[in-house]
């Protein structure tokens, strides 16, 4: 995923008030992710889509370390070939503290990922979590 390719897709994607961005099936992959995780424009961002994508456990762990998505309130990350390692990126970030629902149905999440999600003592704001359709 190129560079232009991706602010060009946030520019036509991102709410005129900055704060939703679905990027629903446009296969970012793991590089978009961790260009997304750097793009300034996105700090007020409130509800971010990333369905279908396939950014895997490192696209995850580069949002889930990202400053830029600290004022993050929904995040659906849907199909996206996240594992174990990846939702404890999830579980561990300091910055999605004020992230209140978070859906990751058709992952490759165990129980155990389950578990260590459900146990976050980071995630403090979560009140929904979303593992089965």
């Amino acid at each position: 995923m190129s560079s232009d390719r991706l602010d060009e897709l946030i520019r036509d994607r991102l709410s005129p008030d900055g704060q939703v961005l679905s990027l629903k099936a446009q296969f970012i992959r793991e590089v978009g992710a961790k260009a997304l995780a750097q793009k300034e424009e996105l700090r007020n961002l409130r509800a971010l889509d990333l369905t279908q994508n396939d950014i895997g456990d490192e696209g995850v762990k580069a949002i889930a370390e990202s400053e830029i998505f600290s004022n993050l309130r929904s995040i659906n990350l849907k199909s996206n070939r996240i594992g174990d390692e990846g939702a404890g990126y999830l579980a561990n970030s300091k910055t999605l503290k004020n992230l209140r629902s978070m859906q990751l149905v058709v992952n490759d999440i165990t129980e155990e990922g389950e578990k260590v999600l459900r146990n976050s003592t980071s995630l403090v704001s979560l009140s929904s979590l979303k593992f089965r359709v």
